[in-house]
């Protein structure tokens, strides 16, 4: 493979899930259930196979992670969650997005992920700072006496005891949603929108482009177990981790 810089790694990213955007309109959603909690789409097919061949013609060599069609691994390797909110994407609930990260020799260089429903994009990589591109309406955010975080803790079927503890006790120091797509969580944090998030039952994924805007907007990303995460800024990030870690180890 040629070499390739992070910059160009994720002008490609960005074109792929843009043009992946489009597969969207007009679509009659199918859904079909995926184990006893979650549920898959026809979109979500049709949106990562393109991203798979968009992605690998872009970057000859290359090899992808992905949530529906399998994973492999190459000196560059791409993370695609096609659409991430799945569940509420096939219920016209416009809280999903497409979410594309690049690792170079195991290491996350950049990440984007495209909100279709705003045309939001927010994008980062090594050495190309964290930005956000909207053609909506875009409100500065404010501050808050009380941290926001954003958690979908606990997810239905979780084997983890202690959640439901995690959550009350949240909910005394901090406001809290629950979005249902960690990509989206995680780009909200990193344009401010949120203080913190955290998740757990997530997969590589779910958090590598997120945890790539996170840390270049100046931010933490905390991987607490392979699957389970914090990240944010400010006091409730230590707050957070300390009792997910209790949870999951």
């Amino acid at each position: 493979m040629a070499p390739v810089t992070p910059g160009a790694l994720l002008s490609l990213a960005v074109q792929s899930c843009v043009d992946a955007a489009e597969l969207l309109h007009g679509l009659t959603v199918d859904v079909a259930a995926k184990g006893a909690f979650d549920q898959v789409s026809n979109a979500d097919l049709e949106v990562e196979a393109f991203l798979r061949r968009s992605l690998t013609d872009g970057a000859p060599g290359s090899a992808v992670v992905g949530e529906e069609l399998g994973s492999a691994s190459a000196p560059v390797t791409w993370f695609v969650d096609p659409i991430d909110g799945t569940r509420n994407f096939v219920r016209g609930i416009p809280l999903s997005c497409i979410s594309v990260a690049a690792a170079v020799d195991g290491t996350l260089v950049a990440g984007c992920v495209l909100d279709p429903f705003r045309d939001e994009l927010f994008t980062a990589a090594v050495d190309v700072p964290f930005a956000v591109r909207s053609s909506g309406l875009v409100i500065t955010p404010g501050v808050s006496p009380r941290p926001l975080v954003l958690t979908d803790i606990p997810l239905p079927g979780s084997p983890y005891s202690g959640e439901m503890d995690l959550l009350s006790s949240l909910l005394a120091v901090a406001d809290v949603r629950r979005v249902y797509s960690t990509a989206l969580s995680l780009a909200w944090v990193a344009a401010g929108r949120a203080d913190a998030a955290a998740n757990i039952g997530t997969h590589p994924w779910d958090v590598a482009a997120g945890a790539v805007l996170v840390r270049a907007a100046g931010g933490q990303f905390r991987e607490i177990s392979a699957n389970a995460f914090v990240a944010g800024r400010g006091e409730i990030v230590d707050w957070l981790a300390s009792r997910v870690k209790g949870i999951v180890s």
